[in-house]
């Protein structure tokens, strides 16, 4: 993995604390080029570190262009409806299917809800569905779909949707955020009690995918570069994911793959990194999602 050495020996605060455990870690030591590097300011290049109690991967230090809203702009939208609408079409049955394993029909919550497609094909089927997102292109989009408003902005920071909901849903936000923990606590604060969360993130341990990437561009898969246009500032493992969950008050907490691979080349690869999961008893696909209920 593309990651700065995990040494607890050297000397040095993390600027960031880890966002599951809060614990400043210390840096790797002079003598490692990542933690020595220093950006255009003089300061430290952000680099992917992992927590010495906790094991949670993250970006340190923030790099200060983490989800701005005008990187999901027309550009980034477009694909959606466009050349990848039918296999997001079929990705959201599928992952409202999984929903209603566990849930039925009631009131929901997607937060980050993109352009809006969830939640029309979950008010098709029958559920009272309402989002929020970040981007204004997003919730423009989503409320053109939906025939009504959609709120903009940061659930944890907006006094919006404020339920209690039967389900909330999360998909691939998660990674995107510098506070993870203040928006479970701003889902949990919403869910009313047994309700059910649903997250979906990248899995870090997507060992298949790591292979196929050093096969094809002959280098490693990178966790961060500088420049990109939605940068992972936190990265979870099944075992990381369940943990931080559980750190929240969760309970009933069961990780499985996600399949959400939307090209052919990437479906293939999962297919065999699913195959490989069961062969090993460890999830191994590209991302992975989990379900938990907020105490009852």
């Amino acid at each position: 993995m593309s990651l700065a050495p995990d040494r607890r020996e050297t000397s040095g605060i993390m600027s960031r604390a880890c966002p599951l455990c809060g614990l400043r870690a210390v840096v790797p030591g002079p003598g490692d080029r990542a933690a020595t590097a220093s950006g255009p300011a003089g300061g430290p290049v952000p680099r992917p570190i992992r927590c010495s109690s906790c094991s949670l991967v993250f970006v340190d230090p923030l790099p200060p262009s983490s989800l701005q809203p005008d990187a999901y702009g027309p550009d980034y939208y477009e694909p959606w409806q466009g050349r990848e609408a039918k296999a997001r079409l079929a990705l959201w049955r599928r992952r409202l299917g999984q929903i209603e394993g566990h849930a039925s029909p009631g009131t929901l919550l997607d937060v980050g809800c993109g352009d809006g497609l969830f939640l029309k094909v979950a008010r098709d089927a029958g559920w009272r569905a309402d989002g929020i997102e970040f981007s204004p292109e997003g919730a423009r989009r989503a409320a053109v779909r939906l025939g009504r408003p959609v709120p903009v902005g940061d659930l944890a920071r907006e006094k919006v949707h404020c339920g209690p909901f039967d389900v909330v849903t999360l998909w691939h936000v998660l990674e995107h955020l510098a506070d993870p923990a203040a928006m479970i606590e701003a889902v949990r604060a919403r869910l009313r009690p047994g309700g059910l969360l649903v997250v979906a993130v990248p899995n870090l341990a997507n060992l298949p995918m790591r292979w196929a990437y050093r096969l094809a561009r002959f280098r490693p898969l990178p966790l961060y570069e500088e420049g990109a246009r939605e940068p992972h500032v936190t990265h979870f493992s099944p075992k990381t994911l369940a943990l931080f969950l559980r750190r929240h008050q969760l309970e009933e907490i069961e990780v499985r793959a996600d399949r959400s691979a939307l090209t052919p080349a990437k479906r293939a690869i999962d297919a065999c990194a699913a195959g490989l999961s069961r062969l090993a008893g460890r999830l191994m696909t590209d991302a992975i999602m989990a379900f938990a209920r907020a105490p009852r």
